[in-house]
């Protein structure tokens, strides 16, 4: 009785470490891509700029994290009189993402399991604007990103997620409307398509979830 008893706690334990994984809580990651701009000015041009992201993965398919661009935001109207604005801004934000990975059942087939890397997020945070003949140059505006992207990770050596690559497609509201630098009612906006790819490490997490 006491070997038999012993055998099912072996195995017990066995089914439920089987049923886990462990996962890196922290993540970095940068890449580049095009802003465009909806404000006032009727032309919707395009910028270029770079990103910076950091992580904290509560669960492997639940994290927080900020972020930093720095780039261009264009615009021009379509009259004869070829106004435009250039913005060189700066900002960072607060997101948090959620990845279908967290409500799906990805162990049903290859399609769920293609898209649990495939996650939607939002945040707040600040931009500082420099748009060029605008008086003043310089302004501050409260912005609300949201975000719609999708990460394909790839294992490492001991079998965990280690590195990834990363496609985000974000539209940022400004609170204040100073994105184009005209004093108006009309409430600006720029969105902004990334490729780039995320290291993650740290001290490891464990899901009740098997990711592999």
């Amino acid at each position: 009785m006491k070997t038999t008893f012993i055998s099912l706690l072996a195995l017990l334990l066995c089914l439920t470490a089987t049923a886990q994984s462990n996962f890196y809580k922290l993540s970095l990651g940068g890449g580049a891509g095009l802003t465009q701009s909806f404000t006032d000015y009727e032309k919707h041009k395009f910028g270029k700029t770079i990103y910076g992201v950091g992580e904290f993965f509560f669960t492997p398919f639940i994290s927080l994290g900020g972020e930093g661009q720095i780039g261009r935001i264009k615009g021009e109207d379509n009259d004869l009189s070829k106004k435009s604005f250039l913005n060189s801004y700066k900002s960072l934000t607060i997101n948090g993402k959620l990845y279908m990975g967290a409500i799906i059942d990805y162990k049903r087939n290859a399609f769920s399991n293609t898209i649990k890397g495939l996650y939607l997020g939002a945040g707040l945070g600040g931009i500082l604007n420099n748009v060029s003949g605008a008086k003043p140059p310089k302004t501050k505006d409260i912005i609300v990103p949201v975000n719609l992207g999708y990460t394909y990770y790839f294992p490492d050596r001991s079998g965990y997620y280690r590195y990834g690559i990363n496609v985000n497609y974000q539209s940022t509201v400004s609170l204040d409307g100073g994105i184009d630098g005209l004093e108006t009612s009309h409430t600006d906006l720029y969105t902004y398509f990334s490729l780039g790819i995320r290291y993650q490490f740290g001290p490891m997490g464990l899901s009740r979830k098997t990711l592999y």
